[in-house]
């Protein structure tokens, strides 16, 4: 191996042997951007994941001048047992101390850390986009029939808002929620993270009064919401809207509400199993209306179809006989989907044998063959 394929971390970064120390932190800082893997989507992001655990474990060797002066005398056969990097360093853990202990480097006032790296509001580093409160969840039960005709109900829904006067960001945890310490083990660095003692892990603390008209000092105030929940016909259970802003709300001013999800469930029906947009109905019959047709009534939300069985001739046990356009709506058409009518058949026992052959007859005259 030639001696400079044997000082492969300094290839990584791009940088020469006798690269000063300013020009291995502005390397890093420019390919860290360009590589983490919230910078890169879908199919990008597991390449640029690894190319970014590569340029981070370069740096925490070269960026260390005691590591480095050891790297150059040992190169990648001997350092570390010819791993070449450092081992049990998280890059993110890497990434994030090298910018916080360079205060601030993009300029940003009051941001959270990820705003100030990441925050790019169509472009450019330094733009603010305000974090998200968490979504809260919720499900409403409705049946087949309010589905069929669509839903339109008036909520009154229930907040919990936190006065932004008296719910602080903690000093101690800088709103993370967590405390990491960094531990140097001879050429070896472990981070060791807890939960805030300060904020007990929720990175806010609540430093209210008394006198405070919004909260009375607890931090906290409920407030009714009121909102139209609309729904079109013929959804399922899939189906799932928001309102915005309307779920858990922020605790300090740099963060969003979070919406309110709503998730659908549908009660059984009385008389439909419901298939994707298809309704499948069942029915007794008797034997001999199976054969000469009988006049029915099926209850259709709130139409009535009558037909006589006679139009799907003789009735078979158990086949499903088609009804077209009687199904559920199709959602966001005007189109419904089909009915199926499964019958079942009471056989009767036969009680004269000698009317057989008569009966056999007069079949005979009825039907054609």
């Amino acid at each position: 191996m030639s001696g400079s394929d044997n000082y492969k971390l300094y290839k990584v970064l791009g940088v020469e042997r006798n690269a000063t120390q300013e020009d291995i932190r502005r390397a890093y800082k420019k390919l860290a951007i360009e590589y983490h893997p919230d910078k890169n989507k879908d199919a990008d992001k597991a390449v640029a994941e690894e190319k970014f655990k590569e340029i981070s474990a370069a740096y925490n060797v070269l960026g260390d001048e005691s590591k480095r002066r050891t790297y150059d005398d040992s190169g990648d056969q001997n350092y570390n047992n010819g791993s070449g990097q450092e081992v049990h360093r998280n890059p993110h853990d890497i990434f994030e101390a090298f910018f916080r202990g360079r205060g601030n480097p993009f300029g940003g006032m009051g941001h959270s850390f990820e705003e100030e790296i990441f925050g790019m509001g169509g472009g450019g580093m330094g733009a603010k986009i305000p974090k998200k409160a968490q979504s809260i969840e919720k499900t409403f039960v409705f049946n087949l029939d309010d589905v069929y005709e669509g839903i339109n109900k008036d909520l009154n829904i229930n907040i919990r808002k936190y006065c932004l006067k008296c719910n602080k960001k903690c000093g101690k945890c800088d709103g993370r929620g967590i405390i990491q310490q960094i531990r140097s083990m001879g050429f070896m660095q472990q981070i060791f993270q807890g939960s805030c003692d300060n904020c007990e892990g929720s990175g806010i603390t609540i430093e209210g009064k008394a006198e405070c008209k919004q909260c009375s000092g607890k931090g906290f105030f409920n407030e009714d919401k009121k909102a139209t929940l609309i729904i079109p016909k013929g959804i399922d259970e899939n189906y799932k809207t928001a309102f915005p802003e309307l779920g858990e709300q922020p605790r300090i001013a740099a963060i969003k509400p979070g919406d309110l999800i709503i998730h659908i469930k549908i009660e059984e029906h009385k008389h439909f199993i419901r298939k994707g947009n298809d309704l499948y109905f069942k029915m007794d019959i008797s034997f001999v209306d199976s054969i000469v047709g009988k006049d029915i009534v099926i209850p259709y939300f709130k139409e009535k179809i009558n037909i006589n069985t006679n139009i799907f001739g003789v009735i078979s046990n158990g086949k499903n006989y088609l009804l077209e356009g009687k199904g559920m709506p199709i959602l966001n058409t005007s189109n419904k989907g089909n009915m199926f009518i499964e019958f079942s058949i009471s056989y009767p026992k036969i009680k004269n044998n000698t009317k057989i052959e008569e009966l056999k007859v007069l079949l005979n005259e009825v039907f054609y063959p």
